[in-house]
């Protein structure tokens, strides 16, 4: 995951210093929409793949699984055919009433394919997630295609290709991820799926599968509208090149979702699996630590943007989106308060709530629509940051009321709460202290600001300190950690 978003990172500043603001802005506001199209496209059936094959092979109940599979796949076919052809089928001056540019529209219609290739990911990667094949998943949705996109954006530039500076990644990734997703899926499938017998209850299990899946489709819809309201607001509402300043800050401030998304991939399924078998400490375990670990790697990456995001913005984008660092600092405080509250949504799926879950989201669309509409208008890209933080902690605190409502589980503990906010407190020093130090320094060999790395590195430091000695590690967890750096070899380690 670390290595994807680094990579994702890597190309998103190419591009946008290869391309004018404007440009980027529009090529970014056309990609936004496809892959909202796409993800609501998927009608919540990766998720239903994820939480039933997870179940049925524990029971090894491969008949199930197989109509299951077959039920999804048939549905999505038909709903994912019909939203392409309709891009293409919309005439313009219908479009343009909503504040579309024909530039914006140009560049949908040229990143149509990924409302094919995004879903065939997002299916592959559900069924491989109930089958818990995590490495597969990684190398084929986060290496891999990365990898050659990357590639293929250094000939578009050594060539200057123009429009196929963006194609070449931002849909070049998702084509790739597809075949090779797609391709050990269906090796995948072969092998789990040689001993079915009964094909003759596909009725039953396609309404099985839809009865779960509804909820996850309207609440994803607007889920994803939810999470692109801002960008849409921002390239209907004002210039191109605002989007690109809100896209910078918003892009780099999901650097801070790394380590909850890696973490989450990994818990539903088995969180799923202890629900199924009554295992109600297990689950709470399982929820404490995901929160846990979540917060205590995602500070080291947030808590400087917090404090130097002209900074970071400059060195990765630079100095001509400054003007996006507003944005970072609100949506780098979104994303600290929305991994300190755990995977309560993961749960609420885990636990086969996801109609309450779409409840709650659909709420939220509506708060932060009509928020960030007053918002957007009167603040510019400054609004629709505002609008995002506030919406998303309201969805986030109601998720976790919801999971301690059905299951009594809660994320916290004393020590956990104690220990995050001394961390959160005990970087205020140490940022004052860095840039007392540090000043307007800047590495010389690249003549880029100084501080945030210096700010970084101090600030590790400090962390682990005060995870070690405040309690928020268990004993247990320090001998785990011991064992692996011992293992590795390192000769400090005694």
């Amino acid at each position: 995951m670390i290595f994807s978003k680094g990579i994702s990172l890597f190309a998103e500043t190419v591009v946008a210093r290869e391309l004018a603001a404007s440009e980027f802005g529009a090529a970014i506001f056309a990609y936004t929409i496809l892959l909202t199209v796409g993800g609501i496209a998927l009608i919540g059936i990766p998720e239903g793949f994820t939480y039933y094959l997870s179940i049925l092979d524990e029971r090894d109940d491969t008949d199930t699984a197989f109509r299951i599979i077959i039920s999804g796949i048939v549905i999505l076919t038909i709903v994912i055919a019909t939203s392409f052809l309709t891009i293409y089928i919309i005439p313009f001056p219908f479009i343009e009433r909503f504040g579309i540019s024909r530039e914006q529209w140009q560049w949908i219609k040229l990143l149509a394919p990924l409302v094919i290739a995004y879903p065939v990911t997002q299916i592959s990667f559900g069924i491989m997630r109930g089958y818990d094949r995590s490495a597969p998943k990684v190398l084929s949705g986060d290496i891999l295609n990365k990898l050659i996109a990357l590639g293929a954006l250094g000939i578009a530039i050594w060539q200057s290709s123009g429009i196929l500076i963006f194609l070449s990644f931002y849909l070049g990734q998702y084509l790739l991820s597809g075949v090779f997703a797609g391709g050990y899926v269906i090796y995948l499938l072969k092998m789990k799926l040689t001993r079915v017998t009964k094909l003759d209850q596909f009725n039953q299990d396609a309404r099985r599968l839809f009865s779960y899946s509804w909820p996850l489709a309207f609440k994803n819809a607007t889920r994803r509208l939810l999470g692109n309201t801002d960008i849409v607001l921002v390239g209907a509402l004002l210039a191109s090149s605002a989007v690109g300043y809100y896209r910078v800050g918003y892009v780099i401030s999901q650097l801070g979702m790394i380590t909850l998304i890696s973490i989450t991939y990994l818990y539903t399924p088995r969180v799923a699996r202890r629900y199924d078998n009554n295992d109600h400490k297990g689950m709470e375990q399982l929820y404490r630590q995901a929160t846990k670990w979540s917060t205590l790697l995602t500070l080291p990456l947030i808590v400087p943007m917090l404090y130097f995001p002209d900074e970071i913005i400059q060195i990765l984008f630079g100095a001509e989106y400054t003007a996006g660092s507003v944005v970072l600092t609100i949506l780098a405080a979104d994303i600290l308060f929305r991994v300190g509250m755990g995977p309560a949504s993961a749960t609420l799926q885990a636990i086969d709530r996801t109609r309450v879950d779409f409840a709650t989201t659909i709420i939220t669309m509506i708060l932060n629509a009509g928020m960030s509409y007053i918002l957007v208008s009167n603040l510019g890209i400054l609004g629709a940051a505002i609008g995002t933080f506030i919406s998303i902690l309201f969805m986030n605190t109601i998720q976790v009321l919801l999971v301690y409502r059905y299951t009594t589980l809660h994320p916290y503990t004393l020590r956990y709460v104690a220990g995050v906010f001394t961390l959160v407190t005990a970087s205020i020093p140490v940022s004052l202290l860095t840039e007392f130090a540090v000043g307007d320094a800047v590495i010389l060999s690249f003549d880029i600001p100084a501080i945030p790395f210096v700010f970084v590195a101090v600030f590790c430091i400090v962390e682990l300190v005060i995870i070690w000695n405040s309690g928020l590690l268990s004993p247990d967890e320090k001998k785990s950690i011991l064992k692996i750096l011992r293992d590795n070899r390192l000769p400090f380690i005694r």
